[in-house]
């Protein structure tokens, strides 16, 4: 890439950012209600830089799926808006009702935090999140030339050359990694931290296992909930996956990136339901479990594989048959 492409690139990426930034700050000061997000003055002070640093990397996140992407025109633009919106809002604020709010304890999450967030703040973020994905994928689509189907377009699929039975076992491999990396992620980097386990009013039992124990008798609509998290996370990364199935390791990485840092960059602002250090570690621990959990879904569900052992064979994106 010469330099002149990497310039434009980055004012691109640059005017995406800023505009996803300012349909954030307007539809929050519609959506959010009244005295949401009251802050002290320097946390006040720092919000709009933040708020930058959220939409540049939400924008920067767009601009290499979409510049890497093999679908063109309006597949693209509905495919990545529906992902976007999906990863970055959706599969993260069902997850904050269950946690975050009262309702908690009645459907399962097992512990209600020491300061719960309102239901409407949650709300609004679906309204938020929706605007700047409907607002942000169309312009960067534009502005990287992305926007219109040519002839030369490739065919658009989203399945990949799976069969029923391929469907059947790689979903159950997808949900299987999920509750691992989630509740091993959660266990051991955000559990072991005090802040966390002080905000949930929760306790150590002492070890994964009694953990898990402790889930499956106490809390046991946890596992299944988290089990319809991992089949909408695949939802929503599959029109990317398709889009990037031909780009191998950098397929796979992207897809990490996009299930990632869009749903978990906002904890770097701050809110008054959240004290900073348990955004800290919850940024630490999804960011983490995420990223590895979308760099496996791609390798799961970028292709056919005909046998397992050609699954553990074969790395992304090389021909079928060939060998690591």
């Amino acid at each position: 890439m010469s330099n002149r492409n990497i310039v434009g690139f980055v004012l691109k990426t640059l005017l995406v950012a800023v505009v996803m930034m300012i349909v954030m700050v307007v539809v929050s000061g519609v959506a959010l209600p009244a005295g949401a997000m009251e802050s002290s003055p320097e946390d006040g002070a720092n919000t709009l830089p933040l708020l930058f640093v959220v939409t540049g990397v939400h924008a920067l996140i767009l601009s290499l799926v979409i510049t890497q992407s093999r679908w063109r025109g309006w597949p693209l633009i509905a495919g990545l808006t529906f992902a976007f919106y999906g990863v970055q809002t959706l599969v993260g604020q069902i997850e904050a009702i269950v946690f975050l709010t009262p309702l908690g304890e009645r459907w399962g999450a097992g512990s209600v935090p020491a300061l719960t967030m309102p239901l409407d703040f949650i709300l609004a973020q679906f309204v938020i999140g929706a605007a700047v994905a409907v607002v942000g994928v169309p312009l960067a689509s534009l502005l990287f030339g992305k926007a219109r189907r040519d002839q030369e377009s490739s065919p658009v699929s989203l399945n990949p050359g799976l069969r029923g039975w391929e469907w059947l076992w790689k979903l159950g491999a997808v949900i299987v990694l999920y509750e691992l990396l989630y509740f091993g992620f959660g266990y051991f980097v955000a559990w072991k931290d005090p802040a966390v386990l002080a905000f949930y009013q929760g306790t150590d039992p002492g070890s994964f296992v009694a953990q898990m124990r402790h889930v499956a008798t106490e809390t046991p609509t946890l596992i299944p909930f988290q089990a319809l998290r991992a089949l909408l996370w695949s939802a929503f990364a599959l029109p990317v996956i398709s889009m990037l199935r031909e780009k191998g390791w950098l397929g796979a990485l992207l897809t990490g990136l996009l299930l990632s840092l869009p749903m978990n960059v906002p904890h770097i602002v701050p809110n008054p339901y959240m004290p900073a250090a348990v955004r800290t570690a919850h940024f630490i621990e999804t960011v983490s479990s995420t990223f590895i959990f979308g760099v496996l879904m791609f390798w799961l569900l970028h292709r056919h594989h005909r046998s397992l052992g050609e699954l553990f064979r074969a790395l992304p994106g090389l021909p079928v048959g060939a060998e690591a």
